[in-house]
């Protein structure tokens, strides 16, 4: 369930959790509508990462599945449980734009193509690559081998919490 501004709730889908400095932010999707060709409109789903004062869980529901990305007590790295936690997103190159490849936490973007951390590392250093601003997911690749990416920011890393 999450608490919206104005203090309504609604059901939402946990798509990932992860841990940060201060706790735990939960990735939530909830169904809203957006604009459709012509006057129509249509379903589309909003993802957001909130801390747990917006969000609780269901009772009854299994949050297993859920990817995780924990931070490491003795470094800034984030651990990762389960294989893997990433996924690829490769975006087509159209007239005028070369095709680019985004990696995102799982759960953030639709894939069939996962990586481990070490594949993720990799695909980040390849040109015309960047990781994903939306699910954070160059801060749960945070490391020291990251300060040579081109394009890649330091940021605090940003795993995610327990079930």
């Amino acid at each position: 369930m999450v608490t919206l501004p104005g203090g309504q709730e609604i059901r939402a889908r946990l798509h990932a959790r992860r841990q940060v400095k201060d706790g735990w932010r939960y990735q939530v999707g909830f169904l809203i509508w957006q604009d459709a060709a012509g006057d129509d409109v249509e379903a589309a789903e909003h993802r957001v990462w909130v801390s747990p004062a917006h969000a609780r869980p269901v009772p009854g529901i299994s949050y297993e599945h859920v990817p995780t990305l924990r931070a490491s007590r003795t470094s800034r790295t984030p651990l990762r449980e389960g294989q893997p936690a990433w996924t690829l997103q490769h975006l087509p190159h159209r007239p005028g734009h070369p095709g680019a490849t985004l990696i995102h936490v799982i759960g953030c973007t639709p894939s069939t193509q996962t990586l481990d951390r070490e594949q993720a590392l990799t695909a980040l250093r390849q040109p015309r690559a960047a990781a994903c601003g939306e699910c954070a997911a160059a801060g749960s690749l945070t490391d020291t081998e990251r300060d040579d990416l081109p394009g890649q920011a330091p940021q605090e890393p940003t795993p995610m919490p327990p079930g």
